[in-house]
C-alpha cells in the first residue's frame, strides 16, 4: 500500500510540473549602480538588475542563453544539485567550454526535489562580479514549516568602480596584497546602491518571509531590523528548525530565509541595518561600511528609534547552531579529505593562498569530458593533470572534508553538486601578530545542517561531510572572486565508473568545444593515458609564508 502511494503522489508531482523558458541575451551595459560611477558591466537583455527567477518545484527551468560579449560566458544555478545532468552545472572548463561570442546555448536544469532560496551566476572570467547574476526562487509545493503572508527577496552585493578584469591586473601587480589600500566595494541592497534602495513596506500583522541573498564576491553582510525579531527557517535551500535570531551575518554565496512579523500598529517608521565589512582587502577606514534603509509601515509615520546592542550581544546564525528540519543524524565516515589554506611564494615569484600546495588552473579539456572519455584511468587522479587538484571519489562513499584556515582571511567555500553536513568548526593556527578573538569549538547539534556554502573564519577550521551519491565532476573553490581566480579550489572526480554508464555529453556541447579548438577527449592535456605533455608548466610553491 505504501509503494502505491508513493507511487500515486509522484505521478501527481510531475501532472503538476511545467517548464518555465527564458530567453537571455548576456552582453554589456552602462550605468552608475554604486551612485557614482558610471561604468560598464554585464547584464541580460539590456538590463541590470534583471529580473529574479522564480519557478516551482519539480518545474524544468529552461534558459535560453545568447552571448552578446566578446569573451565566453557560462552560467551556473548556485545551489541546483544537477543529478543526472552534469554538463550544465556550468563553471568553463570543468563541465563545459564557454558559449563562444555571438552563439547561443541552451541550458535545461531540473528543479527536481529541490526547493528554496537560490541564484544563478555567470561562471566564466568571473562574470558575476560585473553583474551577471540573479535570485532563483524555487517555490515548494508542501506547506512551510512557518506559515507566512507574503515573501520579500533581499540581495546584497559589493560592487566595484572597475571590471573585473581591470581591478586583478591591479592586484596582480601588487608585490604584497596586503599593501592594497584603494578601490573598496561600495554596497548594493536589491540591486541599487545601499543608500537609495526603495523601503521595505510592511503591513501591520502580517508575517514575512524574507528570501536574503548574500550575492558578494569579496564582502560579508550582517543584515538586521532592529525592534523586530527573525526566525530562520532555510539556509541554501534546505529547510531547518526554526530558529530566533537577531540578525543574519552571510559570507558570498550564502542564503537565508526568515520570518518577520509586523507590529500590530503603524504608530511607527523603523530602519534596517545593513553592514558590509571585509578581511580580505585591507583599506584604511574603508570597513565596515553601514547602511540603513526604511521599514515603512505608513508613509509619513515617524521612524522609531531603537538602540541596538553590540554585536557580541546578539544572536547571530552559526553554522552550527541551525539543526535540519528532517533530523537526519550524522552521517558514518568512509573517507576523510584535510585541505589546509597555505600561502606560498611559488616559481613564479606570486605570493598566493591555496589548499594544499598546488593552486587550481584549468587544463586544455573540460574536467568533466576527461572522466567520461579515460575508461578506467578516470579512477586514476592524475589524468587530469597536477593542478586540477583532483580528488577521485567512490560510488555511495560518505567522504568527510576538513578545511583549516590558519590566516586571518575569512572564506566561504561552495561545493558544487553537494549540500554538505555541518559537524563541526573550532580554532585552528594562530598569529603573533594579529589580535583577534579567539576562535570558539562549535560541535553540531543531534541534527546538523545541510547546506551548500560554508564558511570559514580566520584562524578556524570545519569539518564537513556528504554522500557522494551524485556521479559527476563536481568543482568546490573558495567563492571570494580573487580567491577563485587564483586557484584556491580543488575538483571532485564522483564515482567516474558509474558517470560513464549514465551521462553523455550533449553534441551541442561537444561542437561548441571544438568550433573553439578545444579538444573534447582525452586527459587533461587532449592526450592518452598519463602523457600530459602539452600542458602549461605547473606552478610549484618554493617556499611557505607565516599567517596574514
Amino acid at each position: 500500500m505504501l509503494r502505491q502511494f508513493i507511487v500515486f503522489a509522484a505521478v501527481v508531482f510531475n501532472c503538476f510540473a511545467a517548464r518555465v523558458e527564458l530567453n537571455w541575451d548576456v552582453g554589456y551595459v552602462f550605468g552608475i549602480r554604486d551612485g557614482f560611477t558610471y561604468r560598464r558591466a554585464i547584464g541580460v537583455n539590456g538590463e541590470l538588475p534583471f529580473p529574479p527567477v522564480h519557478v516551482t518545484q519539480g518545474d524544468t527551468l529552461v534558459i535560453n542563453v545568447h552571448n552578446s560579449l566578446d569573451v565566453p560566458t557560462s552560467i551556473h544555478a548556485h545551489g541546483l544539485l544537477n543529478n543526472g545532468t552534469n554538463y550544465y552545472d556550468g563553471p568553463d572548463m570543468v563541465t563545459q567550454c564557454g558559449i563562444p561570442p555571438g552563439e547561443s546555448f541552451t541550458y535545461v536544469l531540473e528543479t527536481k526535489n529541490q526547493f528554496g532560496t537560490f541564484w544563478i551566476h555567470g561562471h566564466t572570467r568571473h562574470q558575476e562580479v560585473d553583474g551577471l547574476h540573479t535570485p532563483l526562487i524555487i517555490h515548494s509545493r508542501k506547506q512551510p514549516v512557518v506559515d507566512y503572508d507574503e515573501e520579500l527577496i533581499m540581495t546584497f552585493e559589493d560592487w566595484f568602480t572597475t571590471e573585473f578584469a581591470v581591478r586583478q591586473a591591479y592586484i596582480d601587480s601588487l608585490e604584497d596584497i596586503r599593501t592594497l589600500t584603494s578601490n573598496f566595494p561600495k554596497a548594493l541592497i536589491n540591486g541599487y546602491d545601499g543608500n537609495n534602495t526603495a523601503p521595505i513596506t510592511f503591513v501591520p500583522g502580517k508575517r514575512y518571509r524574507l528570501r536574503v541573498i548574500c550575492m558578494s564576491i569579496n564582502n560579508w553582510f550582517k543584515f538586521r531590523i532592529p525592534g523586530h525579531t527573525m526566525t530562520l527557517i532555510e539556509a541554501d535551500g534546505v529547510e531547518s528548525m526554526p530558529l530566533e535570531v537577531d540578525g543574519l551575518s552571510m559570507g558570498p554565496g550564502q542564503r537565508y530565509s526568515v520570518i518577520v512579523t509586523a507590529h500590530d500598529s503603524d504608530e511607527f517608521n523603523y530602519m534596517y541595518n545593513v553592514t558590509s565589512y571585509s578581511d580580505a582587502l585591507v583599506s584604511q577606514g574603508l570597513t565596515p561600511m553601514v547602511y540603513t534603509g526604511l521599514i515603512n509601515y505608513r508613509d509619513g509615520a515617524p521612524v522609531k528609534t531603537i538602540q541596538s546592542p553590540a554585536d557580541e550581544q546578539l544572536v547571530w546564525p552559526e553554522e552550527t547552531a541551525i539543526q535540519v528540519l528532517d533530523k537526519q543524524a550524522e552521517l558514518p565516515v568512509d573517507r576523510r579529505i584535510e585541505l589546509t589554506m597555505k600561502k606560498f611564494t611559488y616559481t613564479n615569484q606570486e605570493h598566493l593562498t591555496t589548499l594544499g600546495t598546488t593552486l587550481y588552473k584549468p587544463v586544455l579539456v573540460p574536467t568533466l569530458y576527461t572522466a567520461l572519455s579515460m575508461g578506467d584511468l578516470a579512477a586514476n587522479s592524475s589524468v587530469y593533470g597536477p593542478q586540477t587538484n583532483a580528488y577521485v571519489l567512490k560510488h555511495l562513499d560518505v567522504v568527510e572534508v576538513v578545511i583549516n584556515n590558519p590566516e586571518r582571511v575569512d572564506h566561504t567555500f561552495h561545493f558544487h553538486g553537494h549540500n554538505v553536513q555541518v559537524i563541526e568548526t573550532g580554532p585552528y593556527g594562530n598569529s603573533s601578530t594579529i589580535s583577534r578573538e579567539p576562535v570558539a569549538h562549535q560541535q553540531s547539534g543531534p541534527w546538523p545542517m545541510w547546506r551548500d556554502t560554508v564558511q570559514v573564519r580566520g584562524f578556524e577550521f570545519i569539518r564537513v561531510r556528504f554522500r557522494a551519491d551524485n556521479p559527476g565532476v563536481w568543482f568546490m573553490h573558495c567563492h571570494l572572486s580573487w580567491h577563485e581566480y587564483n586557484g584556491v579550489a580543488v575538483v571532485f572526480i564522483e564515482a567516474p565508473d558509474v558517470l560513464q554508464k549514465q551521462q553523455s555529453v550533449p553534441k551541442e556541447m561537444v561542437e561548441m568545444c571544438k568550433r573553439q579548438g578545444i579538444p573534447t577527449q582525452g586527459n587533461g592535456a587532449g592526450n592518452q593515458g598519463f602523457d600530459l605533455s602539452g600542458l602549461p608548466p605547473a606552478i610549484y610553491p618554493i617556499s611557505v609564508e607565516g599567517a596574514n
